[in-house]
């Protein structure tokens, strides 16, 4: 077996690295083919994530790939985000790529891996447990060997999260509850209070004005997520690339925004699952008149419901922010009736957006964790 790693674009080699990647994941629905443009946006000469980050991309080659992934950092820190890992269920091409890891990163003054990042928190993170319910859009499926590879590397679970679904009837009773519970809260800013000065009103994110609203969001991602374990700030410019194509996703009816006295203090950003239409053109080439239908099925999407991104931050004069969840849940609910199930992506075991849905409404429905090591 050899070593071969780069830490400035190589079409080449990335060409080699991405096709194993596809390899690996063909048969996996949750996942799409990708090509060397998807990792040239984060890695390229042009990435307007070189001014933050450095990376070192590393493979296991014998005749052919057996192991790759890439090894992030943000400059100035002490903790390496690996991630963009694949690897064949062999157990000397794991250990030897994971060595190579340590050595670059013990080379630039990291400490700590966690993985599987993919160059930072917005990007992707996290891998699904074995087990669970049918996967959806978004989740971080791989194979279910990665587990007992990574146990054999010397990585110990740090992190856990789940997705769980919501029982419809139970989430109605609870939404009523909560809301004649918020009504005679007397302190706080929420949209039951009696201080007009306090209320909260709630709009949907307006897709006509993408690029403000994403602005908007990533303003409030960043102030609200900042205590998150994981959590590495990112410039507008880059929460663009990540998300940019999320226009072609989010319904407008889904995704609000919630505003005291105009400015935007809390947001729930939820989509239509749309993984069963998308994953019937999986690595095929569209024409326009395909793509546009697509994107007339993806607006009419009835699937499942997934509450994806909910979070909150002070008032403008510091206020404290109550019912941003349950002041959503009125429109959520109502779609959610309409569609075959309710999701709740990636919370945390010990995340406070939990309590906006009590637990005995909650059917967990798959599980994720994260793994790390001390250098």
């Amino acid at each position: 077996m050899k070593v071969q790693s780069v830490d400035v674009w190589d079409e080449t080699f990335f060409t080699e690295f991405v096709g194993f990647r596809n390899k690996i994941h063909r048969d996996i629905v949750a996942s799409f083919p990708e090509t060397n443009a998807d990792y040239s946006r984060f890695f390229g000469a042009e990435s307007v994530f070189l001014s933050d980050f450095a990376w070192t991309a590393v493979m296991v080659k014998s005749e052919k790939v057996l192991a790759k992934g890439i090894l992030c950092w943000r400059k100035g820190t002490n903790q390496g985000n690996l991630g963009f890992l694949d690897w064949e269920n062999n157990e000397e091409a794991a250990k030897l790529l994971i060595q190579e890891i340590e050595q670059v990163a013990k080379k630039n003054n990291l400490i700590v891996l966690k993985t599987p990042i993919d160059l930072n928190f917005f990007v992707k993170y996290r891998i699904r447990v074995p087990g669970g319910e049918k996967p959806v859009w978004g989740e971080p499926v791989y194979p279910d060997y990665y587990h007992d590879l990574f146990d054999k590397t010397g990585f110990k679970e740090i992190g856990r999260w789940d997705t769980y679904r919501l029982k419809k009837i139970q989430g109605i009773i609870d939404y009523f509850l909560k809301r004649k519970k918020l009504a005679v809260k007397p302190t706080g800013s929420h949209s039951k209070t009696k201080d007009k000065s306090l209320r909260t009103t709630i709009r949907c994110v307006k897709m006509s004005d993408w690029e403000n609203e994403l602005k908007i969001i990533h303003a409030l991602f960043t102030e609200a997520y900042k205590n998150m374990p994981e959590f590495e700030p990112i410039s507008f410019e880059q929460f663009k690339v990540i998300y940019d194509d999320f226009k072609y996703i989010v319904h407008p009816w889904y995704a609000y925004i919630i505003e005291l006295r105009g400015r935007p203090v809390g947001f729930s950003i939820n989509f239509a699952d749309p993984l069963p239409i998308l994953a019937k053109y999986k690595g095929k080439k569209l024409n326009f008149v395909q793509k546009a239908w697509i994107m007339a099925r993806l607006r009419m999407n009835m699937s499942c419901f997934m509450i994806a991104h909910v979070g909150k931050i002070p008032g403008p004069n510091g206020e404290e922010i109550k019912g941003v969840q349950i002041q959503a849940s009125k429109r959520i609910q109502l779609w959610g009736a309409l569609m075959r199930k309710v999701l709740v992506t990636f919370q945390h075991t010990n995340s406070p957006s939990r309590r906006s849905f009590e637990e005995k409404s909650q059917t967990t429905y798959a599980q994720y964790v994260l793994y790390g090591k001390d250098l």
